[in-house]
């Protein structure tokens, strides 16, 4: 599966998705010669080192993937400003 991973600041990062579930992601990311892993901790994917991320997109197969991955995290409210 490919992900869209908004990190620190809105940057915007396509992702591979090695591994989900519902508590945690493992992804490989551009640049970075590691996996990122993330939990997912009163509802916001935490890196880490503690930064809080959010999954911006995830493109599956199936959607019941998909829906697996993201049924426990909050969703973030954004407003015209």
């Amino acid at each position: 599966m490919y992900t869209l991973m908004v990190l620190g600041r809105g940057r915007l990062v396509d992702a591979l998705l090695l591994s989900a579930s519902t508590e945690r992601l493992r992804v490989v990311m551009p640049g970075r010669s590691d996996t990122s892993e993330f939990r997912l901790i009163e509802g916001q994917w935490t890196s880490e080192s503690g930064e809080h991320v959010e999954v911006g997109a995830i493109l599956a197969a199936d959607i019941a993937d998909a829906r697996r991955v993201l049924g426990n995290a909050q969703g973030r409210a954004r407003a015209a400003g």
